[in-house]
């Protein structure tokens, strides 16, 4: 009799059932901590965590991949913000390998992304579309973080990240060799080192000095009527 999460006011048994039920371009607000089935969304849709925590404890995808948390299809503009997203070690035969799968106009705000197992292999895959990271969004992980992968083989537009959080990104970073640009730093904290080529315009990879990185705004010279 527990409601989880409403739309416009409705409210609904499952995450999953409020996401159905929401129209192009609505809100669904997470109204408690819930552990449910993962979700494949398939519209523009916002869900506002509400300062709670998504625990998927049944993967979804497509046939014969059934490991993901949450599946986003392309052509859709999708928002994740203000909470927490895990998932269980044992999901019922179905374990989340990845937390998402992306490949749509995906932001994250002020959103945590949390692998407390050790069974994720990636939190965060970006395969399309594109994904920025917000907020003070951070994804804990012994895994890969996120990734920025070209999937364009399989037809699908080459994917960019933009990373501007104040959070931070625990977990290795993997970026297809051929698309090393279409990573965007400009602002988080970092277990790994960043590659320049990961940088936002204007930015520089930083050494922080206590076992973590980030970037930085380089130094430049301007010319003004050729002096400078």
């Amino acid at each position: 009799g527990k409601f989880v999460a409403q739309v416009n006011g409705v409210k609904y048994p499952s995450l999953e059932a409020a996401v159905e039920a929401a129209q192009a371009g609505e809100t669904v607000t997470l109204l408690v901590d819930a552990t449910g089935a993962g979700l494949v969304i398939d519209k523009n849709v916002t869900i506002d965590f509400n300062e709670k925590t998504y625990t998927v404890n049944q993967a979804v995808g497509s046939a014969g991949t059934v490991t993901l948390g949450f599946q986003i299809l392309k052509n859709n503009n999708v928002t994740l913000m203000n909470g927490t997203l895990t998932s269980t070690a044992v999901t019922s035969g179905k374990e989340v390998k990845m937390l998402i799968q992306n490949y749509a106009n995906l932001t994250l705000t002020d959103m945590n992304l949390v692998d407390n197992t050790d069974h994720i292999l990636y939190a965060l895959s970006n395969n399309s579309g594109t994904s920025n990271i917000n907020g003070k969004t951070s994804i804990t992980t012994n895994a890969v973080a996120f990734d920025v992968y070209d999937y364009s083989s399989a037809g699908y537009e080459l994917p960019t990240v933009n990373v501007n959080t104040t959070g931070i990104i625990k977990g290795k970073i993997e970026v297809s060799p051929e698309i090393p640009t279409n990573l965007n730093i400009s602002a988080g904290t970092f277990t790994v080192e960043i590659a320049e080529a990961w940088c936002a315009d204007g930015y520089i990879p930083k050494d922080n000095g206590d076992g973590t990185y980030g970037v930085e705004l380089g130094v430049f010279v301007a010319r003004v009527n050729g002096k400078g």
